[in-house]
């Protein structure tokens, strides 16, 4: 299989400079496992038409290296393209890579060589494609709370010498404190909600306890609504996320449906997409199609 690789040079684990020669080592991971590979190391500002110049070549596949942010902006520009798109993660969350990985044994996201070896030995199969207003997320979208996050750490990002660990910690702080409820009228199916929420997260496909997907082709969205008002049920809520008993509990209540649709009085709201926050126009439409995009996925 003919094969483009393209490494975003400022992912999280490329950008320490820890990895040494990542080019060589995931070409040595595709030609060992059969394949000719295009290996490049790429800045970010020149992802997008690198990727348009792959989706235009002879390449059967074509393989981002970065974190969901990365994964996003493939996705868009390669839905349609018919190319099967894979993901080497070396983000900082990582939530795609995640999942995509979740059968692939013990790798770790950030172990290039193993991640690079696993995805070149994998397979091609078909996932959903989830769009809001239109456009592909492959994950997440987040309101309300999940939207003040990181709105908090795109503001915090630089400001603290103990690195990301410590802007992540104090922008969920932040959020906790800051964070309002906004009143909202959720359409999910033939279910309607008209409510007040502190938080509300739609997900491509369902997600466990451990906030983990199972499959990534169920063709189904689900939506987490958080109404509590005080301080004591955002608390609350926290701890039944932390404990893993979320679905249990009655802080967080949960549906699923294969089109959604939340409405405001604002014509515009902060939506945090696969982790990158962006201001979308309202009403958000959420929908999902089944097994629609061939992906390059590591073998159980």
């Amino acid at each position: 299989m003919r094969v483009v690789v393209l490494l975003n040079a400022r992912a999280g684990t490329l950008n320490t400079g820890a990895v040494q020669n990542p080019r060589d080592i995931v070409a040595a991971a595709f030609r060992e496992a059969g394949h000719q590979a295009e290996v490049h190391l790429v800045e970010p500002d020149e992802m997008d038409s690198r990727l348009e110049e792959a989706a235009a070549s002879d390449a059967e596949a074509i393989v981002v290296g970065g974190g969901d942010g990365t994964f996003s902006h493939a996705l868009s520009k390669l839905a349609d393209s018919g190319k099967a798109l894979g993901l080497i993660p070396l983000g900082t969350v990582n939530l795609m890579g995640r999942d995509m990985y979740a059968q692939a044994g013990n790798v770790q996201a950030g172990d290039l060589a193993a991640t690079a070896a696993a995805l070149a030995q994998g397979e091609v199969r078909k996932i959903d494609l989830a769009t809001i207003n239109g456009r592909p997320f492959h994950t997440l979208c987040g309101l309300g709370y999940f939207a003040r996050v990181a709105r908090e750490r795109e503001e915090t990002r630089y400001d603290f010498p103990g690195g990301r660990a410590v802007s992540v910690a104090v922008s969920i702080w932040k959020s906790v404190t800051k964070a309002g409820r906004t009143r909202l009228t959720i359409r999910a199916g033939d279910r309607t909600i008209s409510t007040r929420a502190y938080a509300v997260l739609v997900t491509s496909n369902r997600i466990g306890e451990d906030w983990r997907r199972q499959r990534l082709d169920e063709g189904v969205l689900e939506l987490h609504l958080m109404r509590a008002a005080h301080f004591a049920g955002r608390a609350k809520a926290g701890f039944e996320l932390l404990s893993g008993r979320w679905r249990e509990g009655e802080a967080i209540e949960s549906m699923a449906a294969d089109t959604i649709e939340i409405a405001s009085s604002r014509p515009r709201l902060w939506v945090a997409v696969d982790g990158e926050l962006r201001r979308e126009e309202m009403p958000l439409r959420f929908a999902v199609e089944r097994a629609k995009v061939p992906v390059l996925l590591p073998r159980a």
